[in-house]
């Protein structure tokens, strides 16, 4: 349950809780002429924003699942993720589609945080490595069907104007492997300093 805590907080609970808004997207969804005004938050809320139950329910139980499960494996790391890959997907939407109006989805998240985890998984689990490697490609596969569709794979959008974007998904895997070796890094430094610690308040025994 304890793994549960973080994507319960992250995603579930605000999404959820923004599907019973009125139009949140006006105050929340990633919007270029907001961010021009100022309203940087946006940058991070807008992955909130959904079009759909489909939309939210799909983006909904691939993060619930696979962020529980990088929780289990490495605490702390998918709060650590999300808030750097949030911000800077958003930035690579902003530069990769001049004609979008709005912004909203947990799908590209979702991607990345599927990404880490498999990346995770490869490193420390020799025997699962086939498993991981198939999910990867499922990843990219899935990323190659989205620009070659206007559809979703899964989603169905309630406006008609919807359409899924292939930036967004390939923006959050290329970030989890971009940012995978950095939170590995960060670790092994956290744990080198913890065990140098250890050894200070334990000094070796004098003899005479």
């Amino acid at each position: 349950m304890k793994a549960l805590r973080v994507p319960l907080l992250l995603f579930v609970l605000p999404a959820s809780l923004l599907a019973f808004v009125s139009s949140p997207a006006g105050q929340l969804g990633l919007e270029r002429a907001a961010l021009g005004r100022g309203e940087l938050w946006r940058l991070w809320t807008g992955h909130w924003i959904h079009f759909s139950a489909s939309h939210l329910g799909w983006n909904l139980v691939v993060l619930l699942a696979a962020g529980s499960w990088l929780e289990h494996r490495r605490p702390g790391w998918l709060l650590r993720h999300t808030l750097v890959a949030a911000p800077l997907v958003s930035l690579v939407l902003l530069v990769a589609e001049p004609a979008m109006r709005v912004y909203g989805g947990l799908s590209a998240l979702a991607t990345s945080v599927v990404t880490l985890l498999a990346l995770v998984q490869l490193q420390s689990r020799r025997a699962d490595r086939p498993l991981w490697t198939a999910l990867l490609l499922l990843v990219a596969g899935k990323i190659i069907y989205d620009a070659g569709h206007a559809s979703a794979l899964f989603s169905r959008f309630d406006a008609p104007g919807v359409r899924p974007s292939v930036f967004a998904h390939a923006a959050g895997a290329a970030l989890a492997l971009g940012l995978w070796p950095l939170w590995h890094h960060l670790d092994a430094t956290a744990a080198g300093k913890k065990s140098a610690g250890t050894r200070d308040e334990f000094p070796a025994a004098r003899f005479r």
